[in-house]
């Protein structure tokens, strides 16, 4: 067979460029130490390090998690154990104050001290980290407490809060001669701010409403006392009240209520503001002493049902109606005939395209949308879908019976949403669509795959206090001690108005707040030690991780560096071999 010199040009061409592909490449692993440097050196190896990287980059971010979620309890551990110093200090000045062997001017000058220390629980209450409040729940930039001023009877009762400022606790007497109970409206009273040294007299307006020198106190029309004589000085007889200091929780809270409308306008809208205790019926009339005004009244239902709170206002679109389970907006066109149920063990839901009544029975960690497909009348029955992706994603067709107009209970993940009939609303449609809102005052970050811790603290239920919108302070139902800032407020008015029985009481109060306020301090020591176990665990994962995928993708460098110089010894090869044939011609046989 006949070789051109154009064949042997091509296949010294070939092999040169070949062995030299194979040397670069072998090189460019010793650079890099790593066997695949692109997809096609091994695809099937190139998508399983895409996986393991996906993976390594999850659990990354756990870690970050982790790491934020330490800083914000470390804080919050950190704060709660100088409030805890601070609580056992309290009460050993309240033990001081019981003490029958304690003059008025030494509970005085012990008051002092008692103010500064509430001062410093407030501040404690609003600690930051990277400017967020971390017991704000999910209020993150405003402050969790903010001071203000209560009022309670001499049966330590909670009337709610005063507008204004005193920098010293203020005892009320209403006073008279004959028995009790009367109005308070237009009686006679007198107050001090200096412990009963000096006294102050004072009309209580037809309305009820006090004037404290600078502090605003509104009673209400109807509200009752037994009024006593100057020379009383015992608030064991009589009636009396204190202002005292507490604070106002500003923050998020976990309580969730739902409204149903029994009565009223298609218009009127009606929003809970706070938390509600308990449910409370709520309807608007034309008050029969002045046609100007509304007269609404909040009456408390279920089983010990108190006396219903009743309030006139100027005839308004607009108002807000406080009562002592909780704050509710009304708004509307006409507000007269308004008859709606507030209840505190539902969640709200928003409505789009409906006016019926509808509430959220059950635990639901998030917003579910609910979808009207059909609704048969004949058959009785409803087609629904429902989301908790927002819409992305739709659950298949679920039914519920329909009994009367409206009445259904959708099943929903996490309860069901109830559907009711609305006095004057139109009928259920397909294209109706609702939003089951929860409150949700815990922020949750995730720290593995499906598993989530909760990363802030929500302030009233471990400092207490008063709701921003309602009247009623937290745990008041149940235990007024777990209630840390309204106890030491009331330890402050029993010091500056040297009232032995009230240090006693605040004492009492003050022990029973501390060993609440140890659980949860607990609680908080117990998501750090979760921490601790899950960051240790996402640690070993990660190295084994990491050498899986190096196992795929990194080149052994033995290996590498044997095949890299008899790859060099191939090239060096093929230069000499190739450039030997190219320099023989006829001549070197001539």
């Amino acid at each position: 067979m006949r070789v051109s010199l154009r064949n042997q040009y091509s296949n010294f061409l070939y092999n040169l460029q070949d062995t030299q592909s194979k040397l670069m490449d072998l090189n460019m692993q010793a650079s890099s130490q790593k066997r695949i440097n692109r997809p096609s050196d091994d695809p099937v190896g190139t998508a399983r390090v895409l996986n393991y990287r996906s993976s390594l980059a999850s659990i990354d971010q756990y870690r970050s998690n982790i790491d934020t979620a330490k800083g914000w309890l470390g804080l919050a551990d950190e704060s709660m154990i100088q409030v805890s110093t601070i609580l056992t200090k309290l009460k050993g000045l309240a033990e001081q104050g019981a003490s029958g062997t304690m003059t008025a001017s030494d509970r005085e000058a012990t008051s002092y001290e008692v103010r500064q220390l509430f001062s410093q629980l407030v501040n404690l209450g609003n600690t930051r980290f990277e400017g967020k409040s971390i017991f704000g729940g999910q209020k993150f930039e405003g402050s969790a407490f903010e001071e203000a001023l209560m009022v309670y009877d001499q049966d330590g009762k909670s009337l709610g809060l005063v507008t204004g400022q005193s920098s010293r606790s203020i005892a009320v007497q209403f006073l008279g001669a004959g028995p009790g109970p009367v109005d308070a409206a237009g009686g006679e009273y007198r107050y001090s701010k200096d412990g009963g040294t000096t006294w102050t007299k004072g009309t209580v307006g037809a309305d009820g409403t006090l004037d404290l020198g600078g502090i605003d106190l509104n009673l209400g029309p109807k509200y009752q006392v037994w009024p006593s004589p100057e020379t009383n000085v015992s608030t064991e007889t009589g009636s009396w009240l204190t202002i005292a200091p507490t604070a106002v929780y500003k923050g998020d809270h976990e309580s969730q209520s739902a409204v149903v409308y029994t009565a009223g306008g298609l218009d009127v809208v009606a929003e809970p503001l706070g938390g509600f205790e308990r449910d409370v019926r709520v309807t608007v009339v034309v008050d029969p002493d002045n046609a100007a005004n509304l007269k609404i009244t909040a009456t408390p239902l279920g089983n010990g049902a108190g006396d219903p709170l009743i309030t006139s206002i100027p005839a308004t679109s607009s108002c807000v109606v406080e009562t002592p389970y909780g704050t509710v907006s009304l708004s509307g066109t006409n507000l007269v005939g308004t008859q709606l149920d507030v209840k505190a063990g539902s969640t709200g839901v928003l409505q789009m395209g409906s006016t019926i009544n509808a509430e959220g029975r059950g635990l639901f960690d998030n917003d579910v949308m609910v979808r009207i497909n059909k609704v048969d009348f004949g058959d009785s029955k409803i087609t629904y879908k429902y989301s908790t992706d927002g819409g992305t994603s739709w659950s298949d067709d679920r039914s519920a019976s329909l009994t009367g107009t409206n009445a259904s209970e959708l099943l929903v993940p996490g309860g069901k949403l109830v559907l009711t009939n609305r006095p004057g609303a139109s009928d259920l449609k397909a294209g109706d669509q609702f939003v089951i809102h929860p409150q949700t005052a815990a922020h949750n970050v995730e720290i593995s795959a499906g598993q989530y811790l909760q990363l802030n603290n929500i302030g009233a239920e471990i400092f207490g206090g008063y709701y921003e919108n309602g009247t009623q302070p937290v745990f008041s139902d149940s235990d007024v001690g777990k209630n840390i800032m309204v106890t030491v407020g009331k330890l402050v008015a029993a010091l500056e108005n040297n009232n032995q029985q009230g240090c006693a009481e605040a004492l009492d109060g003050l022990k029973a707040g501390h060993q609440y306020f140890t659980t949860q301090l607990a609680s908080v020591g117990a998501r750090e030690n979760r921490l601790d176990v899950a960051d240790t665990v996402l640690s070993g994962l990660k190295l084994n991780e990491t050498e899986r995928m190096s196992n795929v993708e990194d080149a052994d460098l033995a290996t590498l560096l044997t095949e890299l110089a008899n790859q060099q010894l191939s090239y060096e090869a093929v230069l000499k071999s190739s450039s030997m044939i190219m320099k023989m011609s006829l001549v070197n046989y001539l």
